[in-house]
């Protein structure tokens, strides 16, 4: 398995999924000298077409940065970064986790009572093609669907590939699947282990 080295950052590669635990140094927006010749960084951001009473609690890619998207839609916060080719490479995917909440409303209610999760997703989800750098925008539609697009332009703007009131859209997703858990025993294991290795390199940077 390919891995960022000293760099400490996200990288998606034409082999598959790869994955670094970032546990410090989060905001390093630097990259080494050769892959600043090939590869560009692009900030993550979520974007949900779920509707008024839906926000994405929590969604990850390659298991580690990631964010939420309120009821709203999202589309305005972002989180550093990922790491990607400058030329596109039909091969590109990444892991996509993601938790579904609808809000639960009285009568009468501006403000949810509570929220109900309605789900728990996996999907490995390929890249669309991108002809020009950008942030990695994640698009999260009805019935565990989900998009990956590069764009430097907002997810609100006309000439941003998925438009907000573009009902055809999800068509081209890729369709996810329920998980019991966001991440597995083993998985959360192989973290901690990682962030015992990091506190032994770094020290204890909280």
């Amino acid at each position: 398995m390919n891995m960022l080295s000293k760099g400490r950052g996200w990288m998606i590669t034409a082999l598959g999924v790869v994955v670094v635990v970032l546990l410090a140094i989060i905001g390093s927006k630097k990259l080494k000298d050769k892959e600043q010749e090939s590869h560009f960084l692009a900030d993550v951001v979520g974007v949900h077409h779920l509707g008024p009473d839906y926000r994405i609690g929590n969604f990850y890619i390659n298991k580690g940065i990631g964010d939420s998207v309120g009821e709203g839609g999202g589309g305005g916060s972002r989180r550093c970064c990922v790491s990607l080719p400058n030329k596109f490479n039909p091969k590109l995917k990444a892991d996509v986790r993601w938790e579904v909440w609808r809000a639960v409303r009285e009568v009468g209610s501006i403000l949810p009572t509570t929220n109900r999760v309605e789900g728990i997703y996996q999907a490995v989800v390929p890249v669309e093609q991108y002809t020009d750098v950008g942030d990695f925008y994640v698009h999260f539609f009805p019935n565990g669907r989900v998009r990956i697009v590069i764009s430097k332009y907002s997810s609100s703007g006309n000439l941003h590939p998925i438009r907000l009131d573009d009902s055809l859209a999800a068509q081209q997703s890729t369709s996810g699947h329920k998980i019991a858990a966001m991440f597995s025993e083993v998985e959360v294991e192989e973290f901690q282990r990682q962030a015992d290795e990091d506190r032994k390199l770094y020290g204890d940077w909280k």
